[in-house]
């Protein structure tokens, strides 16, 4: 593996949180890969100048986050897979639905760009490497203060009559497409994040503070990629519940979205899904 990087002696952020950070950044970026070897604690003292206990520390919140996986007497790995937990959880136009919400929400368009597709975005969206990708990020704003920070990627030949409009809310623009495309069902993964330095700038909060993040990828009635988000919503204002109930003798996932803003507790609720 590259370089990790340095800490800093200076930050009251404490060292074994920056180490487990160093060490995540590496492992997201795919700098270093599934199963690789990290490198001995005494390796690692000796790279970021700090002591074995912090070394310590850190690689047992990396294995809390399941990125690690320690072997008796060999060290520790980077997870071959991590465990993925179904969900109905939908997308952040919750504060959309409720009326009373609406007044207080407000959606700004960051970026709006037509790209070439890297590799990895175009197995995403099945389509071929340096086709014209249309890549937008939005900051949802709740009782002024950011909430939410989502980016998503739609192949551009789909997506040319879209308005600004359209862009500011999913739901609205997946409704928009043609119907020969029209969004039919939505995968979802959640997992846990920690803000980097562009999303805490946007979302208003310290580097390296939990966030959810939610990647869903949506398909039409032939299974066909049409969109693919990635959402980071902010741990300390946004929890999420799924709710699964029978119905009729037929099993139908609805989603409870719950945001609090002290002293005050919210609920709303989305569209269920047979």
């Amino acid at each position: 593996m590259g370089e990790l990087g340095s800490i800093d002696l200076n930050s009251k952020k404490p060292y074994y949180l920056q180490v487990r950070d160093l060490i995540q950044t590496s492992i997201e970026s795919g700098e270093l890969k599934p199963d690789e070897k990290l490198p001995s604690e005494t390796e690692l003292c000796r790279a970021l100048k700090v002591s074995r206990t912090v070394i310590r520390q850190a690689l047992t919140e990396l294995e809390q986050l399941g990125l690690i996986r320690k072997r008796k007497g060999k060290g520790s790995f980077v997870s071959e897979n991590l465990i993925v937990l179904a969900s109905s959880l939908f997308l952040p136009d919750f504060l959309w639905n409720n009326e009373v919400e609406q007044k207080k929400t407000s959606v700004k368009i960051l970026t709006k760009e037509t790209i070439p597709a890297n590799a990895q975005q175009a197995s995403v969206l099945s389509i071929n490497e340096c086709d014209p990708i249309l890549q937008i990020e939005r900051l949802y704003v709740h009782n002024e203060e950011p909430v939410i920070l989502a980016q998503s990627l739609l192949p551009a030949r789909i997506s040319v009559h879209l308005t600004d409009e359209d862009l500011l809310w999913t739901t609205r623009y997946l409704n928009k497409l043609p119907f020969a495309i029209r969004f039919d069902h939505a995968d979802h993964y959640l997992e846990i994040a920690y803000a980097r330095k562009t999303e805490a700038k946007l979302l208003q909060v310290s580097i390296g503070m939990p966030l959810i993040k939610v990647t869903t990828y949506s398909f039409n009635k032939d299974n066909t990629p049409i969109a693919a988000d990635t959402t980071f919503l902010r741990a300390d204002r946004i929890r999420l519940r799924g709710t699964i109930f029978t119905q009729s003798g037929e099993n139908h996932y609805s989603t409870l979205w719950r945001t609090f803003s002290p002293p005050n507790l919210r609920f709303f609720k989305s569209m269920p899904r047979a």
